[in-house]
C-alpha cells in the first residue's frame, strides 16, 4: 500500500513540475540575448479583410488568339473567324472577407480592367502611314468563392472561381485593298456574362502588407452572346454569335484568355503573438 501511495504521489510531483515548467518555457523572453536558448514561435491571426491589387498579362485563346501568327488579319476579322487581337495587359482590384473563423473559405469582390491590341504584335501600316489595328477594352466586375488552404501562414495557397459581368468595347482601322484608304469603325460597349478560374500564393511580408502572384483562366462571353444585324454607318458590333445568312464581322468567337498576375495585398485585423519556448 505504502509503494502504491509513494508511486502516486511521485507521479503527482513529476505532473505539476512538468506543468510549470511548461508555464514557464512558454514566456515572452524581453532580452533578445536569451533567445538563443528558447525557440521561436509566431503566430498570427487571419485577415479580417483583404484589398488586393493586381496587374495582369494576357494571352487570348480560342478566337482571341487573332490568326495563326498571332497577328491581326483584316480579311479574317471582318469574316468573323477571330477578334483580330492576342495579347492584352490589364489590372484589377479585390476585396476579400473571410466567411469561416478559420478563414479558408472567403468571399472575393473584383473590379478589373483589361485592354487587348493588335498593336502589341505585327502592326499594318497604310500608304499614308495610318496603322491597321484593332483594340478591346473590358471592364468587368466580379463576385464568387475562394478557397484558402493556409489563412493563417505566412504563405497561403489558394484557388477559386467567380462569376464576371463585362462589357466589352473598342475600335478598329481597316485598310482598303482596293484603294489604300483606312476606314475607321468604333465597337459598340457588348455586356456578357462570363466566368474566371484561378490559383495563387499570397505572401505576407508582415501585419499589413504582402504580396501576391498565380493565374487565371477567364471566359468573358460564356452567355449573352449576340449579333446585331442592323449595323450603322461606322458603328459593328461584337458579333460573337455565328447566325445565318452570314453578317460581316459575325461568328462564334469566344473571348477567352489566360492571365499571369502579381501584384501587392494590404491585411487588415491581423493580430500578432510571439512565443518563446526553452530548448532541453
Amino acid at each position: 500500500m505504502k509503494t502504491i501511495l509513494f508511486t502516486l504521489l511521485y507521479f503527482l510531483c513529476l505532473i505539476c513540475s512538468t506543468s510549470l515548467l511548461a508555464q514557464d518555457s512558454s514566456r515572452v523572453i524581453p532580452d533578445s540575448n536569451l533567445s538563443d536558448s528558447y525557440y521561436h514561435l509566431t503566430i498570427r491571426s487571419v485577415p479580417k479583410l483583404t484589398l488586393q491589387f493586381s496587374g495582369f498579362y494576357d494571352y487570348g485563346v480560342f478566337e482571341l488568339s487573332a490568326n495563326n501568327n498571332g497577328d491581326f488579319n483584316s480579311d479574317e476579322f471582318i469574316k468573323g473567324e477571330n477578334f483580330g487581337v492576342r495579347h492584352g495587359v490589364g489590372g484589377e482590384m479585390t476585396v476579400k472577407i473571410p466567411l469561416q473563423e478559420k478563414g479558408h473559405l472567403r468571399l472575393n469582390v473584383s473590379a478589373a480592367m483589361n485592354i487587348f491590341s493588335s498593336k502589341f504584335s505585327k502592326i499594318n501600316v497604310s500608304s499614308n502611314g495610318t496603322p491597321e489595328y484593332v483594340k478591346y477594352d473590358v471592364f468587368s466586375t466580379g463576385i464568387g468563392i475562394e478557397n484558402n488552404f493556409t489563412p493563417s501562414f505566412t504563405f497561403k495557397t489558394l484557388i477559386g472561381i467567380k462569376l464576371l459581368a463585362s462589357v466589352i468595347s473598342g475600335s478598329a482601322n481597316l485598310i482598303n485593298d482596293s484603294n489604300g484608304a483606312v476606314n475607321g469603325y468604333n465597337i459598340v460597349p457588348a455586356f456578357r456574362l462570363g466566368l474566371c478560374v484561378y490559383s495563387g500564393l499570397e505572401y505576407m511580408l508582415n501585419e499589413k502588407f504582402g504580396l501576391n502572384f498565380g493565374f487565371q483562366f477567364t471566359h468573358a462571353n460564356l452567355w449573352l452572346k449576340s449579333t446585331n444585324t442592323s449595323g450603322t454607318g461606322n458603328d459593328i458590333y461584337l458579333d460573337d454569335k455565328k447566325v445565318t445568312p452570314r453578317v460581316p464581322f459575325s461568328g462564334f468567337k469566344q473571348f477567352a484568355f489566360g492571365s499571369f498576375y502579381g501584384g501587392v495585398n494590404y491585411f487588415f485585423g491581423v493580430e500578432k503573438k510571439e512565443y518563446y519556448y526553452k530548448k532541453f
